[in-house]
């Protein structure tokens, strides 16, 4: 885990950057501090850009940073599922998380690094297993973003989906609509996903979570949640290298003087 002094010397320094498929002044963030408290962003500012987002990391050094997969007319808004109509959704993304925690649950992780607790051996069945979930989404939506979690996998972002594909839009109960859409969508990705444990799909159901800021840091590993761009990047880079970039060094200073420096060392 890296201090709070670590982790504000990343976002002072890092300039961060979010692709513009993501319509970010219309996310919900939050943020997990060190002592595991959740703050709403939004309810300080209803719309965030990339520049208040840094700021807001520097004050709170958080250990991770998450974004809503809907987008809101009021972020601010967002609270309880129950509640959450009132925010009024606008659409958003189709997110699938290809963990390797639940791929791995018996192996023996005979390749962990002990300082980062990644496993390069289940993080390149996770890797394989994402290309595979974003070939079968790439059937119904070409504009795929992958993304490396810092951690124990892949999210793979379908960012051009459309609710009024799989079910028709209730104005009563869009919170509904939307839960709708993503089930019959998931439904159907996962009967095309042979020998995908299930426990992959249940979370993409939701159209309340929330994900990982590209390009923020995961202070539990110490490395940085990571753009990799389509299916086809993913494919052709190997797990070393993923990791490698990865880290913060690389982001920010470019060669030496790392952030936890001991903690990435089992990964040179």
């Amino acid at each position: 885990m890296l201090s709070a002094s670590e982790i504000r010397t990343y976002y002072r320094n890092v300039n961060l950057q979010v692709s513009s498929d993501w319509n970010l002044g219309r996310k919900h963030f939050r943020i997990e501090t060190l002592n595991h408290r959740f703050v709403k962003l939004n309810r300080f500012e209803n719309r965030i850009n990339l520049r208040e987002l840094g700021k807001y990391c520097v004050k709170y050094a958080p250990r991770h940073v998450y974004m809503s997969a809907l987008n809101w007319l009021f972020p601010e808004r967002v609270g309880k599922k129950h509640k959450a109509n009132r925010a009024a959704p606008i659409g958003g993304e189709y997110v699938v998380d290809v963990d390797s925690y639940t791929l791995c649950k018996w192996h023996d992780h005979k390749l962990c690094s002990n300082f980062t607790r990644i496993c390069l051996g289940c993080l390149d069945k996770a890797q394989h297993m994402a290309v595979r979930i974003g070939e079968t989404v790439e059937r119904y939506y070409s504009d795929i973003a992958i993304v490396f979690s810092g951690s124990r996998g892949f999210h793979v972002w379908g960012l051009d989906f459309d609710l009024a594909d799989w079910t028709n839009y209730d104005e009563r109960n869009p919170i509904k609509s939307h839960e709708v859409a993503r089930f019959m969508f998931t439904k159907l990705v996962a009967a095309q996903s042979y020998g995908f444990n299930r426990d992959h799909f249940i979370l993409s159901v939701d159209p309340m979570r929330i994900l990982s800021v590209p390009n923020s840091m995961n202070a539990e590993t110490g490395l940085v949640c990571s753009y990799i761009g389509d299916r086809k990047d993913l494919e052709n880079r190997s797990i070393r290298r993923i990791v490698e970039n990865a880290k913060p060094t690389l982001q920010i200073y470019g060669h030496a003087e790392p952030i936890g420096a001991m903690k990435h060392s089992a990964l040179r």
